[in-house]
């Protein structure tokens, strides 16, 4: 009875070894298709750098503390895993696939840079660091994710940044347009963008036509569409910024004051802005249903990031980030991730 049962056990062994070799043969070529609504990371995040991104309560960060190599971390921001060397930013996820631009090539006294076998282009790996394929070896930059195709610009060296889009599997590639613009937001169909060399009016393309066509007539920068609002910065009127209906109506002043850059939390309750007017700089949140402003720091900031329940912001000279919860108290702590490259070291 033992000899049959291990018989028996044996062969158990050897069918399930044999149908999960079958399974993994089958799937590790095969990519993994997205709903049509997935976002790998937000607008105004993107604008910002793409430093941090967000799935299925995972943050996805590039840490500062080890040269902007790829992590990701908990909710609470306690647990943290080192992800791959690569200093990444422009930074998706859905939920099988991380897509990121390698930016190497901007690390500052790093041995181990000259020895990378490429220090730019664009990436796709698996959530667990394993797999990496390459979407382009040009140098690129804001990458964006909706649904199972990504945008982003990418360098020609005859034509300089121009803007591509490609299917999640790697395998379309096209050509958008000749120009440096930022893939704003894909809704309804239409790729939605602000102007850079002739105009800057809100424009969009057409993805069945793939003809472009002006949206509203303007001077907008870093638009954003959030909760049935265009949130943008005004070029024309001292990069003050503006809020008004999608279809433009009804613009509203929302700060005014010359800013660099913004981003409103996922809640759409608050927004956080750095103001750049030269006399008193500043990173301020206003609460976008009370229309009051409070300020969080004096001084000069950057890469302003919101996560679910978090906003991650950067001094401009890059030595601190800082965290302040997203719709709660102005109590603004630091952000000092571990760098795993030294525990393994030692």
């Amino acid at each position: 009875m033992i000899k049959v049962i291990k018989k028996i056990f044996i062969f158990l062994v050897i069918v399930t070894v044999g149908a999960l070799g079958t399974l993994w043969l089958l799937t590790r070529n095969k990519t993994f298709q997205n709903g049509e609504d997935e976002i790998g990371n937000t607008s105004g995040n993107i604008y910002n750098g793409g430093l941090f991104s967000e799935q299925d309560g995972m943050i996805y960060f590039s840490n500062a503390n080890d040269k902007g190599s790829l992590y990701r971390t908990d909710a609470n921001l306690v647990n943290f895993e080192k992800l791959h060397e690569d200093k990444a930013v422009f930074i998706n996820v859905d939920e099988n696939y991380i897509y990121y631009v390698r930016a190497n090539n901007t690390r500052a006294n790093n041995s181990r840079n000259a020895l990378m076998y490429n220090n730019t282009g664009m990436y796709r790996i698996n959530q667990n660091g394993s797999g990496l394929k390459a979407i382009s070896y040009n140098p690129g930059a804001y990458l964006s994710l909706k649904g199972n195709h990504i945008y982003y610009q990418k360098y020609d060296v005859d034509n300089g940044l121009l803007l591509y889009q490609n299917t999640i599997d790697l395998s379309k590639e096209k050509l958008l347009l000749k120009d440096s613009v930022i893939p704003t937001a894909v809704m309804n169909g239409k790729l939605y963008f602000a102007g850079y060399s002739n105009n800057h009016n809100l424009n969009a393309i057409d993805l069945s036509s793939y003809n472009a066509k002006m949206i509203l007539e303007g001077s907008f920068l870093y638009p954003i569409f959030h909760n049935g609002y265009l949130y943008y910065i005004n070029i024309e009127d001292n990069y003050k910024i503006y809020r008004s209906n999608t279809d433009g109506s009804d613009p509203e002043l929302l700060v005014d004051d010359r800013c660099s850059t913004y981003n409103i939390t996922n809640s759409g309750k608050y927004l956080y802005y750095q103001i750049d007017n030269g006399e008193s700089n500043r990173i301020s949140r206003l609460n976008l249903e009370t229309l009051e402003s409070e300020t969080l720091l004096e001084g000069n900031y950057k890469q302003i990031h919101v996560t679910s329940n978090y906003v991650f912001f950067k001094d401009f000279e890059d030595t601190t980030t800082f965290v302040i919860l997203a719709d709660g108290l102005t109590k603004v702590g630091t952000f000092n991730p571990p760098n795993l490259s030294v525990v393994e070291e030692k």
